[in-house]
């Protein structure tokens, strides 16, 4: 869920980084050509790219394939294993990082608002929804979200002429029917919600800078000769420099020369204007496409022995083993089988139910049919098994699954397993297990996590590309990656294509190290990869 939520957050923070560049690139030239009104509306893609996280990605997978056990011996999870190297988890940390950040961001916001309402002094009703404060600083000014009000200075009568007065009426009216003080409101709270992003802070100025010159916009256009007084109105107002998150300032430490200079400039006729709104819409919708498009692929991790350019639905996944029973649960060799020294391999059907238990398990075959000692001994192991559960349309059904165990006199030239759904499981004798010497091997657990998924390359994407890479990874003695190669690719040009990704990716894993004479040593493990698009309806 953390995950989940970060990942989502992620997402959101970078399509509104981008569509506020973008923004900050327009807003002038929009304004220019257009008036100040488009400018205003154009801030609209922000909130909608950050939104487009929380759509479905573009139907495309990947499918993160663990190679057969003839192929890739290092891969294969042996019992009893290493144990799991506990590597660290920063998310609980940056969970609670950024928790911690939006609860000072609310507080400081709230904090805010109580400062500036009780500078204002002592209220006093002098009209609808028209008060007046005791202070004179910060005023004239629309105040509170639900229900805003005007908040008149205690010298309004004296300080503004009656021309200035309507027009100052005029202003902070615009704001009130057009929800501005609401929409500050909102604006502030995603200043709290990416409280990390610099360009949101940016943008939230930059924001209530354009609503103003909008606002300033409407009334001029309203009262077109009034130009001249509506500046005077402005030079006579006292800055603010205290906060007012639900509210409109109808002057404060905005630009005053570059609102003045505005109202110089001669407002655009109605065909501009409904031109500069279809440019705005076409910005927006577009953009909020580009950012929902540009996400990564939803991406579900199946182990399978498919072939390389064989389609994954993602709408329903096979089920595979849950690592931790790998682990608990051993398969014994039988004594009489490992006295004969019979070896092969036991293909068990599982049958598997919603809750990912095993309902079922016989022995569909074994290979060489010698080896049927062994039998017994397999399925009672995968009987005691838990796995993922398959899904279909989201939800988990039941399923049968085909479970390869080897059981192997050699750990080093195990016997060859085909045609199987999940990896092998090798089972050698106790002596074969020595924990004195054994190589590093790969913690799954990074594999399932999407946080630590492969992105699958938007190009790739576009141009329906699948491949399979094997990448070479060098850890240490702690599992910590030190460096990855791509040791084989199929077709050749996915190691162009896929390598980059998957490098990425895995150097965020931990691995399980290797054991030399009961210490923890370092060594290279194989990782493969299967990068493969769903076949559209």
């Amino acid at each position: 869920m953390l995950a989940d939520w970060l990942r989502i957050l992620e997402l959101s923070a970078l399509a509104s980084s981008a569509a506020i560049l973008l923004v900050l690139l327009l807003r002038k030239p929009m304004r220019t050509h257009f008036g100040a009104h488009t400018a205003y509306a154009l801030w609209l893609l922000v909130p909608l790219a950050a939104a487009v996280a929380l759509l479905p990605a573009p139907v495309a997978s990947m499918a993160m394939q663990i190679m057969p056990l003839s192929a890739v011996p290092a891969l294969i999870p042996v019992a009893p294993a290493v144990p799991v190297v506990n590597a660290f988890d920063p998310l609980p940390w940056l969970g609670v990082t950024w928790a911690l950040g939006l609860a000072i961001s609310l507080a400081v916001l709230a904090w805010q608002q109580r400062r500036f309402v009780r500078a204002l002094g002592r209220l006093s009703v002098v009209g609808e929804r028209i008060v007046r404060a005791e202070a004179t600083a910060g005023c004239p000014a629309l105040v509170g979200a639900w229900q805003p009000r005007v908040v008149l200075p205690a010298d309004f009568e004296h300080r503004y002429s009656a021309a200035e007065r309507d027009l100052i009426l005029a202003h902070e009216r615009a704001h009130c029917a057009r929800g501005d003080a609401q929409l500050n409101v909102f604006a502030a709270l995603l200043r709290c919600l990416f409280w990390f992003n610099p360009l949101v802070h940016i943008a939230a100025s930059r924001f209530r800078f354009d609503q103003e010159l909008a606002c300033d916009a409407a009334v001029i256009a309203r009262f077109p000769e009034a130009r001249r007084p509506y500046a005077d109105a402005m030079l006579k107002t006292q800055l603010a420099d205290i906060g007012l998150p639900a509210g409109c300032y109808w002057q404060s430490s905005h630009p005053l020369k570059e609102r003045i200079s505005m109202l110089k400039q001669p407002l655009p006729g109605r065909a501009r204007r409904v031109l500069g709104i279809a440019v705005a819409c076409s910005l927006i919708l577009s953009g909020s496409y580009a950012a929902w498009a540009m996400q990564p692929a939803q991406s579900k991790s199946v182990n399978s022995t498919k072939p390389a350019n064989a389609p994954v639905d993602v709408a329903c996944c096979v089920g595979d083993v849950h690592a931790s029973y790998r682990k608990l649960s051993r398969i014994t060799y039988p004594e009489a089988a490992l006295a004969a020294k019979v070896q092969g391999v036991v293909y068990v059907k599982v049958h598997i139910g919603v809750d990912g238990k095993v309902l079922s398990a016989s022995a569909e075959r074994v290979d060489p049919s010698s080896a049927a000692a062994l039998s017994e001994s397999a399925v009672a192991g995968v009987k005691t098994w838990t796995f993922n559960p398959a899904t279909k349309d989201g939800k988990p059904v039941t399923n049968d699954e085909v479970v390869p165990i080897a059981f192997a006199l050699d750990r080093n030239a195990p016997p060859r397993v085909e045609g199987a759904t999940l990896d092998a499981i090798v089972v050698s004798p106790p002596e074969a297990l020595s924990e004195q010497s054994s190589a590093p091997s790969e913690n799954v657990e990074f594999r399932k996590n999407a946080m630590f998924a492969p992105k699958y390359p938007a190009a790739a994407l576009a141009a329906h590309q699948s491949g399979k890479i094997v990448l070479k990874v060098s850890v240490d003695a702690q599992g910590n990656p030190q460096s990855a190669v791509v040791d084989t690719a199929e077709p050749p040009e996915a190691e162009t294509i896929f390598g980059d990704t998957a490098i990425a990716s895995v150097m965020q894993w931990r691995f399980n190290p290797g054991v030399r004479d009961g210490k923890p040593v370092g060594g290279d493990v194989l990782v493969p990869f299967t990068f493969s698009l769903r076949d559209e309806d």
